[in-house]
């Protein structure tokens, strides 16, 4: 048996599928899991959809950049909710081959019993998009469950976001009925002169959309986490970063999604961007 060719996980799902097949009156010799082998046919069906995490477990997926402190961002908010919240948690972070400016998707899950999961997220009730042009190079809404909140880092007005969204993206938001929130968190965080962190802005909206820790103590553990990490760098660093957790609600902004069935129609600098592999 193959498995964990192309780098690609082995999750409960593709075990459920072996154990079916090897049930089967003559089961193949050669097995693979994960990819789709059409060489020698040996690939095992299975069900991609199927969860089998119980519904105490709550689940989150960020998508960064190696250099906008998302995963710093993701291991503080573990900290806080396992903290505050005396919940299990636990934090799987993917890293691209380069760092500073490479992709970061960042696996959280939290719940009242040890969590033991050693695959990552298939489904996620939040998920994070912290830089705009990923909706065109990666299938970001992949992990998300239906009914899951989504949380973008736009450099357009809420009322705009719809249209500059793929269309696939869009089609995908519709059929899962997923909620849309956004923020120009680039905008705020040259505003508050941090330069391309945009995480501690992120992550107080990922506590502002969520009931995981109550909001107030929430921001107060984020703000003790800011005094923490930036405060070698001088009190001017700490003061921003406070600043900006300050208004980062005052900034957040919920997507209307269009009831008419209208896909996007103003073409987007991030298409173009997107396709070259390059940020707009």
């Amino acid at each position: 048996m193959r498995y964990g060719l192309s780098s690609k996980e082995l999750t409960p799902a593709m075990l459920v599928g072996l154990l079916a097949e090897m049930a089967e009156e003559r089961p193949r010799g050669r097995l693979t899991l994960g990819i789709r082998d059409d060489l020698s046919d040996s690939s095992v069906t299975y069900d991609d959809t199927l969860d089998i995490e119980p519904d105490t477990v709550r689940r989150a997926v960020f998508w960064g950049l190696g250099s906008d402190g998302t995963v710093g961002a993701a291991k503080n908010t573990i900290k806080i909710i396992g903290e505050e919240a005396g919940l299990e948690a636990q934090g799987s972070f993917v890293y691209d081959s380069r760092k500073a400016g490479a992709r970061t998707i960042s696996h959280l899950r939290f719940g009242p019993d040890p969590i033991r999961s050693a695959y990552l997220i298939g489904r996620a009730e939040f998920v994070g998009v912290h830089q705009f042009d990923f909706f065109w190079r990666y299938d970001v809404l992949d992990r998300a469950a239906h009914g899951a909140t989504v949380l973008i880092n736009a450099p357009y007005p809420a009322s705009e976001v719809w249209e500059h969204l793929p269309e696939e993206a869009q089609r995908v938001i519709r059929e899962r009925e997923l909620t849309l929130w956004t923020i120009h968190a680039d905008a705020l965080a040259e505003e508050m002169e941090l330069g391309p962190r945009i995480n501690t802005i992120m992550q107080a909206c990922f506590f502002a959309l969520t009931d995981v820790v109550p909001r107030e103590d929430a921001f107060a553990k984020v703000r003790e986490a800011i005094r923490t990490t930036y405060g070698a760098r001088g009190e001017a660093i700490v003061r921003r970063n406070l600043a900006a957790v300050d208004a980062a609600t005052d900034h957040l902004a919920r997507v209307e999604i269009p009831g008419d069935g209208r896909l996007r129609r103003r073409p987007s600098a991030h298409r173009r961007a997107g396709r070259a592999g390059l940020r707009p």
